[in-house]
Parts: structure tokens; sequence; C-alpha cells
């Protein structure tokens, strides 16, 4: 009974990967991250630039939402903006009803607009897959 448990979680782990993989690239996004709320990594769509410190950008992420006084408001979205490239950090509650989240982290060109829709999609299977 366990070892199925296991072998269907590896399957939609194995699902959202390929999923976020093809999202990404279809987009013209230079990657995608899907983190815990402490900042650890959960996913990463393959197509990631390898300058890329993923693990110090989703902690520097979880950061900007976890500190009272970094962010104003506590929003559920922030952009950030540099010279050849935009962040996009969205928060994403679970839908068990408790305080808890994940973070989707998309690294896009920085001139790149209209992008919500697909990280909508994104943040459905996301939590279809939950």
């Amino acid at each position: 009974m366990k070892n199925e448990g296991l072998i269907l979680m590896d399957q939609k782990f194995n699902t959202l990967q390929q999923i976020l993989n093809e999202i990404t690239k279809d987009s013209g996004f230079y990657g995608s991250i899907i983190s815990s709320e402490e900042g650890l990594i959960i996913l990463n769509s393959s197509q990631m630039d390898p300058k890329v410190e993923i693990e110090s950008l989703a902690a520097k992420a979880a950061s900007i939402f976890n500190e009272d006084d970094v962010v104003a408001d506590h929003p559920e979205d922030i952009t950030i903006s540099y010279i050849n490239k935009k962040i996009f950090i969205q928060k994403v509650s679970l839908p068990d009803n408790s305080d808890n989240y994940l973070l989707l982290i998309t690294l896009m060109p920085h001139n790149y607009r209209y992008f919500r829709r697909r990280i909508n999609k994104i943040i459905n299977l996301v939590l279809k897959s939950c």
C-alpha cells in the first residue's frame, strides 16, 4: 500500500515537472521555480539559466514575503525589474484552508507583457496536483 502512494506521488511530480517545462518554454520565460514559503525549492523548470542561483533566488523571494518590514500591505505578488530580465514572484495559497502557501518565481525578458494568464495556468496546475 505504501509503495502505491509513493508511485502515485512520483507520477504526479513527474507530470507537474513536464507541464512546468512546457509552459515555461512555450511562454518564452527564462525559467520557473516553485518553492515552499521558507524558500526551499520543490520544483524548477529545466530551462533555467545556469548562471541563476536558484536556491539563493528562492530564499530571497521567501524572505520578501516573510519579513514584515520589507513589503507593505502583504501583497500577493511582486515584480522585480532589472535591465535584462524581470522576476515575478506569486504567492500561491494552498487549498487546505491553512495559512500555508507556495511561491511561484518566474524569470522572463524585461519587456515581457501580458504574462499573468500564463502564470495563472501554472498556478492552476500546481493547485490541482496538491
